[in-house]
């Protein structure tokens, strides 16, 4: 880009060394040139908070703030509070090349930002070893109120052993608010309890939310979260590598599931190597599947689209389509046909930070600067079941533009920067439900006594295989639909998931008359379809519409 070019963007409206939340509102619309709303505005598709910390006092007030601007009263919210969650590569002391600064200036840079920041949960990547996380970082955390574990604790199930180099000893740790949340332990096909697992790229913890219990602990009722800290292959090309490790891990969680209590939220965060704006992982979890054998024929398109093989065969689309770039390199198909959907992909996953920022210009908004004026956005991501959780607030990458603008011409680590990486932070609130509303028959429940929705997890299961006539790409597109239609409002959302979910009961030989009961539920389901069209925006309408014939043509497949 134009050094000389004007710096518009959403760094620059923050509420640079302020308190108080600033609200931002982003459009979707790529072709905007200035990717700034007002909260006024009609056009605009998202919309956070900018804070400055991310402890106990900014989390709440940015959660009643963003719940006013949304309409909704905290006064519904399940007794819990919102938490926050930092993610940080540290840089290990063993890859930091010509330090220019001993560890212990570092680590004590390190911890004072942790300590100003106070988030409810830490995610570090590249703790220097196990011995490091024992002597430096448990002790330092536990002193500001926190609880933690690494890979190679007693306290992990290490479902695969650390795999690489023989030097390579950095490891993944995880750090959380012992007054706020708590490990939950859960027994495995021998009788071991466990409350953690590691992989070779990551660790999984599962907590439970006990700020709505602060009297009685013992009797915790709050929701469970488990939080996926990651640190994914780093070789430019290895992209279906990453995918795989993500996979992996989101589908030990939903195995662990079945030997625990429901799970209501997920969020995956850290090193993913790989740029958010563009890449194999993004699309993967966004989405959920990718490659023919995911019942999809493809990663393709600048806007990571994906659409049936059927499509991607045609002449037509040869001309119109082109693949979807990682590192500036096309992805091709071939390799990601050995990566399976993954089960979290009915939860509509989310990056915390939205992809405009650094899209057009990386110097604007970046996590990676290792070398001077060489930025990389979205190296370093947060991902949440937006469900399931809502994203109200975002930590500021910079205290302010004058130091945005000296790091690029510097690089990192410096004085005050002690990594080449940058914390990216979030907070987030749990979303609410009626359990009454969610229910349509006793066969279906979507929200737990604690009136916290839970996550859907979709069983390992092969796509149907396709047959002439087969709704087999109804069913792809439905499911990429479901995860891309760009919803009014989180309600209308809501509420097309119920209606697709629970599709009411009728008589399996269609030469029976269905009974006065399933009639009534028929004749509901229809007015509140009708309902939904009609409170639909222009735009979004056809979305709406196509998905609710996709779900008629797929119904009974499974």
């Amino acid at each position: 880009p134009d050094p000389a070019a004007p710096e518009v963007s959403v760094a620059n409206v923050g509420n640079v060394g302020g308190t108080i939340p600033e609200r931002v509102v982003m459009r979707f619309e790529s072709e905007q040139a200035d990717p700034i709303a007002s909260p006024n505005s009609e056009n605009y598709r998202d919309s956070f908070y900018w804070l400055d910390r991310l402890d106990d006092t900014s989390c709440a007030l940015a959660s009643d703030q963003w719940h006013g601007e949304m309409g909704s009263s905290t006064a519904d919210l399940p007794n819990t509070r919102p938490f926050s969650l930092l993610s940080w590569n540290i840089l290990a002391q063993s890859l930091y090349k010509n330090p220019l600064y001993s560890w212990d200036v570092r680590f004590k840079r390190i911890m004072d930002i942790i300590s100003d920041a106070s988030p409810t949960i830490v995610c570090l990547q590249e703790v220097e070893s196990y011995e490091s996380f024992l002597s430096d970082f448990l002790p330092a955390m536990q002193a500001l109120g926190y609880d933690g574990t690494a890979q190679g604790h007693t306290d992990v199930r290490e479902i695969k052993r650390r795999a690489g180099k023989i030097d390579r000893r950095h490891l993944t740790a995880t750090f959380w608010k012992a007054d706020h949340l708590q490990p939950v332990n859960v027994t495995d096909s021998n009788g071991v309890e466990y409350p953690h697992m590691a992989r070779g790229r990551s660790l999984t913890c599962t907590l439970q939310d006990i700020s709505g219990d602060m009297n009685n602990s013992e009797a915790a009722s709050g929701p469970f979260l488990s939080v996926i800290n990651c640190h994914l292959e780093g070789h430019p090309r290895q992209y279906a590598a990453r995918m795989t490790q993500l996979q992996h891990a989101m589908e030990d969680v939903a195995q662990r599931r079945t030997r625990g209590p429901d799970l209501n939220g997920l969020v995956i965060a850290g090193d993913f190597n790989c740029e958010l704006q563009s890449s194999a992982c993004s699309t993967y979890l966004r989405i959920g599947r990718v490659g023919r054998k995911g019942g999809l024929g493809g990663v393709h398109g600048t806007s990571a689209m994906a659409v049936p093989a059927t499509l991607l065969e045609s002449e037509e689309a040869a001309e119109v389509l082109s693949p979807l770039l990682e590192w500036g390199q096309a992805i091709p198909n071939d390799d990601l046909e050995k990566v399976k959907p993954h089960p979290f992909r009915r939860n509509s996953m989310m990056s915390a930070y939205p992809v405009q920022l650094g899209q057009r210009d990386p110097r604007l908004h970046f996590t990676y600067c290792a070398h001077t004026h060489r930025p990389v956005a979205g190296l370093d991501q947060m991902w949440h079941s937006s469900l399931t959780l809502h994203r109200i607030g975002l930590r500021k990458m910079f205290p302010s533009q004058k130091v945005r603008k000296r790091i690029l011409k510097t690089g990192l680590p410096t004085s005050r920067h002690p990594s080449d990486h940058l914390p990216i932070g979030a907070v987030f609130d749990w979303n609410a439900c009626d359990a009454d509303a969610c229910m349509v028959d006793a066969k279906s429940q979507t929200c737990d006594e604690v009136g916290v929705k839970e996550l859907s997890i979709v069983l390992d299961r092969p796509p149907p295989t396709p047959k002439p006539k087969s709704p087999m790409m109804a069913f792809a597109e439905l499911d990429m639909l479901l995860s891309t239609c760009p919803y009014d409002t989180e309600e209308q959302r809501e509420e097309m998931m119920a209606i697709i979910d629970h599709v009411p009961d009728l008589p399996s030989d269609p030469k029976e008359k269905p009974s006065n009961e399933q009639l009534k539920k028929l004749s509901s389901m229809r007015n509140r379809k009708k309902f939904l069209l009609q409170h639909a925006s222009v735009d979004v309408r056809p979305t709406l519409q196509r998905i609710m014939k996709l779900s008629k043509e797929t119904a009974g497949m499974y």
